[in-house]
């Protein structure tokens, strides 16, 4: 296939992407069960598709942290206690293999001030699990463990764009900033005070922070 075949099939699938997350917005708020099911269960294999006709390498690990997040989202939608713990569990894993994809990425790693970027993330992500605490009961540990992979992750992305301002740090830092944004707001409507904003807000950011992860992976890529 051309460069300009690709292209168009890019373009079609971003266009795609966005329509399903903006239809799966909508539905949310109208609260019709199984358009909302359908519409969040085909937003990641529409970005895989993406993914895989956009990138010359294929990573492997981009494909499974996006299937553990597949799993996490299904599991995460219902309010049964087994399924909130293996949730929590597949979301680590997810952020656990994000963490591992920018660690590989950013060539010059400045600790200090990697660590210092992280503290205010997880100083934030601490209140918050501190907030909805009694709610989480056994489901604890897992979601204090999401809070330091998603602070490192903060402190990554922003280290690296302190240091190097080009395409894919923009990339990477705006993704990352909306996959903070967008836990807090999760562990609040789910555990805390339920919000159909917050919700819908929610559904937004992590399409957005998705897809410029996306754009990320593929800038590095071709920086390779």
């Amino acid at each position: 296939m051309g460069y300009q075949g690709l292209n168009k099939i890019t373009a079609g699938l971003s266009i795609l992407y966005f329509t399903i997350i903006i239809l799966y917005s909508i539905d949310v708020f109208i609260g019709y069960q199984p358009l909302k099911f359908a519409l969040g269960f085909i937003r990641i294999p529409v970005l895989m598709i993406l993914y895989f006709y956009s990138s010359k390498e294929r990573n492997f690990i981009y494909f499974l942290a996006l299937f553990f997040y597949q799993i996490a989202s299904l599991l995460l939608s219902k309010d049964a206690g087994s399924s909130l713990f293996y949730g929590a569990i597949a979301s680590v894993l997810f952020r656990f293999l994000l963490v591992v994809l920018v660690y590989k990425a950013i060539e010059e790693k400045k600790w200090v001030m990697i660590i210092i970027a992280s503290l205010p993330f997880l100083w934030a992500y601490l209140y918050l699990v501190d907030l909805v605490k009694d709610s989480l009961s056994n489901d604890l540990y897992p979601w204090l463990l999401n809070g330091f992979l998603t602070a490192f992750l903060g402190g990554l992305s922003v280290g690296n764009y302190y240091f190097k301002d080009d395409k894919k740090s923009y990339w990477l830092l705006i993704s990352c900033l909306l996959f903070v944004i967008q836990i807090g707001m999760f562990l609040i409507n789910k555990f805390y005070l339920r919000q159909q904003l917050f919700l819908q807000l929610g559904i937004i950011f992590y399409g957005i922070s998705h897809y410029t992860f996306y754009k990320f992976m593929i800038k590095n890529e071709e920086e390779r």
